[in-house]
């Protein structure tokens, strides 16, 4: 069965954000041969953000709440925003930071490199993951509670902190992308080519049509789980069945996705594009202009509420590749 998707008139045809940027050169120069005449984005409540600061790529955010949220660039620092004003928090990490993962304002987890970073509101704690779990390249985290902490990385492992100890476990494919899960004995990690599944005993491989991808796997709880492959194809979990959702008729692949309600979810990924769900279709809501100088990529998607919703990434072109933050307001 596939969930239909609101359809549109068809238009013309860093470690985490550089494995990106040869698709996106690929993308831009098909998306530039349509002309502006043609193409076009809608413009609602997204808008981006003035004022922000200088990046080449923005490649995730978390808000806490509408005065703090948290932008991080593939540098050591957080880039912190509070409603009008950015300061920089800043980090003992020895490399770029990759992720951001929080239960709270003072359970903050953070990847960089091998390393977790863990942020109990006023300090930093430091813990090497490779070293005890065999896991490299860091790339997404996950918890439960601070007993239960989940990362993945550019690795073929699954590493994992029960409270004492990080151990590892050889599972799935390499190149893995994000981790979700709805307790501890609910857990999917999606990579470039598989997605898997842990019980609480094992980790088996899903089979999907969609397949795998560079993209995020999340969920509101164990029967409403998505897979954002940043392909055209995304699938969804209704607690019994796999589903493939087409997104043929959007002008970008969807690759990030967040939202309050099963019925209320944001996704963006390439091209600009921005997409809404209701609870029974995917509707595309805005893009950018297709002809333009330049090609957006959005990597992560999230807020506070239905809203208070945030989109960061990257711009390429017009000189080299900047940093976007986009926000939402209804």
């Amino acid at each position: 069965m596939k969930i239909p998707i609101c359809r549109r008139p068809r238009r013309g045809a860093y470690d985490r954000p550089m494995r990106r940027s040869l698709l996106l050169l690929g993308l831009l120069a098909a998306l530039s041969a349509c002309g502006v005449s043609a193409c076009g984005g809608g413009n609602n409540d997204w808008g981006s953000v003035s004022g922000t600061p200088e990046s080449y790529s923005f490649i995730d955010v978390w808000a806490f709440t509408t005065t703090d949220v948290w932008f991080i660039d593939g540098g050591p620092t957080v880039h912190r925003y509070d409603g009008s004003s950015w300061t920089t928090l800043e980090t003992p990490a020895t490399g770029g930071l990759g992720c951001i993962f929080a239960l709270s304002q003072s359970q903050v987890w953070l990847c960089a490199g091998n390393d977790v970073l863990f942020y109990d509101g006023a300090s930093f704690t430091v813990t090497n993951v490779s070293s005890p779990s065999g896991l490299d390249g860091l790339t997404d985290l996950w918890a439960s509670s601070p007993m239960d902490i989940w990362a993945v990385g550019d690795d073929g492992r699954v590493a994992h902190y029960d409270g004492s100890a990080w151990t590892g476990t050889i599972a799935g494919s390499p190149f893995k992308s994000s981790i979700w899960g709805s307790g501890p004995s609910d857990v999917y990690a999606l990579s470039t080519f598989d997605l898997i599944h842990y019980d609480g005993s094992a980790w088996t491989e899903i089979d999907l049509d969609a397949g795998g991808g560079d993209g995020q796997v999340w969920g509101t709880s164990a029967s409403d789980v998505w897979v954002m492959t940043d392909h055209s194809e995304l699938s969804h979990f209704d607690g019994t069945n796999w589903e493939t959702v087409d997104t043929y008729d959007f002008v970008g692949d969807l690759a990030a996705v967040w939202g309050p309600a099963p019925d209320d979810l944001w996704a963006a990924g390439s091209a600009g594009s921005i997409a809404h769900f209701d609870g029974s279709k995917w509707t595309e809501v805005t893009h950018q202009k297709i002809g333009s100088p330049y090609l957006r990529m959005f990597l992560a998607v999230h807020g506070t509420s239905s809203t208070d919703v945030w989109a960061v990434g990257q711009q390429l072109g017009e000189g080299g590749s900047t940093g976007l933050i986009f926000h939402y307001e209804h």
